[in-house]
């Protein structure tokens, strides 16, 4: 059987560390490989630190061959949390209220960040619940950096809640009001615990403030700071007693130590005031900003309470690889390293996820897979039976179809000539049309000829200059405007129509009316009511449809010209 394992990631705002955790035969937590890595903390290079994660971790996996799924730890200054109070629901609807909530004190639009919560308490009347969030960008960027490092996140858990964890499995007996301050480079998670109910508050003063200070001491860079305080703080500095700098960082470090307590101070009387909750009993230091020799004995004096160092290790055995890695001489920035891996030993342990809801969905998805593998084996092998069946009744009925091809082959071949047989008739049906139709306009224009002949005589003193024919195109067979066919019988040739049906063919006529009676003047009123029974005439005529573009000039003595359009009438199609 597998033994279950924790491989979690601590990213932090100056580090990143991580820890391969597995539960000894006592069952206690054992942190059996373990690697840290610097970065810088320099906020002014907050564009780059998603790089500088993805670059620190890079570098772990080349040195410790360290990879693989993880939880990991989302820092305080990208996480913001917030407690609430409800009244008690029960449990199916407890999440519309929350959402409700959520939306009221989370300071974005819930669809910028990734928000969960973590019930607190209830006590069957009023419900305490911690929301947190982050911004939705700056969790994608941490989850994409640690993701291209080889390590795809499969929890991802706010720092303040990874402290509460690792304090009640290293501290299970304390039951007293107490206070777990995390020192970090860029926030101080504070974290307030009575029993089963905890408070947590991040603030945005940390180590990064001494660094700051002594940047703008001496007038130098971040880095020569961050790397003259670690040497002033740890004792391996060697500039003298006097010296500027060591003087420099000791002011900041004071003046840091009174800004924490206050905050602390400030802090711990809200606390309680909210919540009715009792005074502490003690301080637990921890984090990188605690090193700072003076901070305890300062803290205990201002606060008027008893401070220890947190044991990071307390509960937890360091296996041989993990201790010579350096993992006891780092402890002080542990804490939430630890507390990922809680959940081996805790396996009731709730927490709140900060992992993007596309990720979420995938780890869901894989979780599932084994048993949607399965259930596609059971599938395959269920069907595997009627599978052979159909495929011998396929055989026997390709077999079949094989023998019937043969026989059907001849009488294709006849199909094929029949229809191109068909095809010619179809042809020669449509030129005997076209022959038809001519024969039968040649005779309409005789007769049309004749008719126009002899309305022209009746007026008299009339003649024609032009008569121009336009012909619309013939409608395509089939078309709604070509003659219909009676489907011949099964087996005959078409009909043949009698004639094309299309729109109607259009006569231009120009002429001249010749005024007899007045042939050095203006054409008379007579003469254009002459044209007039000619152009009525025409209406009247069975050849004629109809009579339009009528135009007449009377600006010659003596002549009437006139134009005019004749539509022929499609029945006696010309």
């Amino acid at each position: 059987m597998r033994t279950p394992r924790v491989l979690a990631v601590d990213i932090g705002a100056g580090h990143v560390a991580c820890g391969v955790f597995g539960v000894g035969a006592s069952g206690r937590l054992v942190l059996q490989q373990f690697a840290l890595e610097p970065h810088t903390s320099d906020p002014a290079l907050e564009a780059r630190w998603s790089t500088e994660i993805a670059q620190s971790l890079g570098a772990i996996v080349a040195r410790r061959r360290l990879s693989g799924r993880a939880a990991i730890s989302v820092p305080g200054h990208l996480a913001l949390t917030k407690f609430i109070r409800t009244p008690s629901l029960a449990k199916e609807k407890r999440m519309k209220i929350i959402s409700f909530e959520a939306a009221e004190n989370i300071p974005y639009p819930l669809e910028e960040v990734v928000w969960d919560h973590h019930v607190v308490a209830d006590d069957g009347f009023d419900l305490e619940v911690m929301l947190t969030a982050v911004k939705f960008d700056a969790m994608q960027a941490l989850c994409t950096a640690a993701d291209a490092a080889g390590f795809p996140p499969e929890r991802a858990t706010p720092s303040g809640l990874a402290l509460l964890h690792a304090f009640r499995y290293n501290y299970p007996k304390v039951i007293e009001p107490v206070i777990v301050a995390n020192v970090g480079a860029r926030s101080t998670n504070l974290l307030f615990i009575e029993g089963e109910r905890f408070y947590i508050r991040t603030l945005a003063l940390a180590g990064n403030a001494v660094t700051q200070a002594v940047a703008e001491e001496l007038r130098i860079d971040f880095a020569s700071a961050e790397a003259l305080k670690v040497q002033v703080i740890s004792g391996q500095s060697d500039l003298p007693a006097g010296s500027p700098s060591r003087a420099a960082v000791h002011k900041a470090a004071a003046a840091f130590c009174t800004r924490l307590q206050v905050e602390i101070t400030r802090s711990a009387v809200n606390h309680r005031r909210q919540t009715g909750s009792g005074a502490a009993v003690m301080l637990y230091l921890t984090g990188g900003g605690s090193l700072i020799e003076e901070l305890p004995g300062q803290l205990a004096e201002k606060l008027r309470l008893p401070v220890e160092r947190y044991e990071t290790f307390k509960a937890v055995d360091v296996a041989a690889d993990a201790r010579a890695a350096g993992a006891e001489s780092s402890a002080h920035v542990l804490a939430d390293l630890v507390g990922m891996a809680t959940r081996l030993v805790a396996p009731q342990e709730s927490e709140a996820s900060l992992l993007p809801p596309a990720l979420t969905e995938a780890l869901a998805f894989r979780k599932r897979q084994p048993v949607l593998l399965a259930a596609a084996a059971l599938a395959v092998l269920s069907l595997a039976p009627p599978v052979y069946y159909v495929h011998t009744i396929a055989a026997t009925t390709q077999e079949m179809v094989s023998r019937h091809e043969g026989q059907l082959m001849p009488l294709r071949s006849v199909q094929n000539r029949n229809e191109q047989n068909l095809q010619q008739i179809g042809e020669a049906t449509r030129q005997i049309a076209a022959l038809r139709g001519a024969v039968e306009t040649k005779a309409n224009w005789v007769n049309f000829l004749s008719d126009l002949q002899g309305r022209l005589a009746r007026i008299e003193d009339v003649w024609l200059d032009r008569l121009q024919v336009t012909r619309p195109p013939l409608p395509e067979p089939g078309s709604p405007d070509a003659a219909p066919v009676e489907p011949p019988p099964d087996g005959q040739p078409a009909a043949v129509p009698l004639a094309p049906k299309g729109p109607p063919v259009r006569l231009t006529l120009s002429g001249r009316l010749l005024d007899v009676r007045n042939p050095q003047s203006k054409v008379s009123p007579e003469s254009l009511q002459r044209v007039k029974e000619l152009l009525a005439g025409f209406a009247g005529s069975g050849f004629i449809k109809a009579v339009e573009n009528e135009r007449f000039d009377t600006n010659q003595n003596g002549l009437l010209y006139f134009d005019f359009t004749l539509v022929i009438n499609p029945e006696r199609a010309l």
